[in-house]
């Protein structure tokens, strides 16, 4: 019992060792890497693989009342793929509160994702700020991935030809449809779902959009594909979608397109490279809005 007592006393008595951080200089510009920057980068390839531009760009931020005079900042590489050549320093313009640092791509694959790591100088960052939402601000760490993406266009959706009682408002809206140069392209985030999940097909010898195997289904009569996450028309499968403006808090619930096979006069589902247009109608459900009949054109 007594060596217990020792032992607990002990413990009781052991010095609290915290130490607080070092305060920062009086001139600590508060360097950070913009919060809004992609974890993964895009930089674009042609038809045959040839970089657009040999660089991508990370944006960096600083403290606004620390802003009146030019500011070289120390651009620390914790780690980079050995195709990157990213420079030593960064450098702010007098009374710019905001900074460019552009990544150099050497040989590349086409579709591999490349990594980094980059810190701020301890001398430039303020560790212990804090950003409130919608505030400018970031981290003093930032770590990514570049890619090289090859782009048929960024098209502009917009929504019309609606029916129903009481019609939606969703405004226009851009979507990049990818060349993934195997035959098949993809547009992420497809109608804004914000979920990950992408509309993945190959274009057919008339223009009409064939969606992949494995991304939605078609209909047992194959008139119909449906945006969902799997088989069967359940609940379970349906997948909302975003697009932006409406009425408030207005939201597609779930979304289905007639196919070619399907013999109404509501069947578009095509997409034509040469005249860069294309058409999908279809049918959808609204969180607000009078279910109905729903179409996109597409430009650019």
């Amino acid at each position: 019992m007594l060596g217990v007592w020792a032992m607990l006393s002990a413990s009781c008595s052991d010095k609290d060792n915290w130490q607080p951080g070092p305060e920062l200089a009086s001139d600590n510009p508060g360097v950070y890497f913009d919060r809004n920057n992609p974890m993964v980068m895009e930089i674009e390839a042609d038809q045959q693989l040839n970089l657009v531009q040999d660089h991508f760009t990370i944006m960096l931020g600083r403290d606004e009342t620390k802003s009146a005079s030019a500011l070289q900042v120390p651009v620390i590489v914790r780690y980079a793929e050995s195709n990157l050549i990213i420079p030593a320093t960064v450098n702010f313009e007098a009374g710019a509160t905001t900074a460019e640092l552009n990544v150099k791509v050497g040989d590349y694959s086409f579709g591999v994702q490349y990594g980094f790591t980059l810190e701020i100088d301890a001398k430039y960052a303020n560790p212990y700020k804090k950003y409130d939402a919608g505030e400018d601000g970031g981290s003093t760490r930032f770590s990514g991935k570049v890619e090289a993406v090859c782009l048929l266009a960024e098209a502009t959706f917009t929504s019309t030809d609606y029916s129903g009682s009481n019609k939606p408002l969703f405004v226009p809206f851009k979507h990049k449809i990818y060349d993934n140069q195997d035959g098949t392209f993809t547009i992420k985030n497809f109608l804004y779902n914000n979920a990950g999940y992408n509309f993945i097909f190959t274009i057919d010898n008339d223009n009409n959009f064939r969606p992949i195997a494995s991304c939605g289904f078609h209909s047992l009569d194959d008139a119909r594909w449906y945006f969902y996450l799997g088989i069967g028309e359940v609940a379970e499968n349906r997948i909302p979608c975003y697009i932006p403006g409406g009425n408030p808090a207005d939201y597609i619930t779930y979304v289905y397109f007639y196919t070619p096979e399907n013999t109404t006069s509501y069947q578009d589902f095509w997409i034509d490279r040469s005249t860069k247009t294309g058409r999908m109608m279809g049918y959808a459900r609204f969180s607000l809005s009078s279910s109905g009949r729903i179409a996109f054109n597409i430009a650019w």
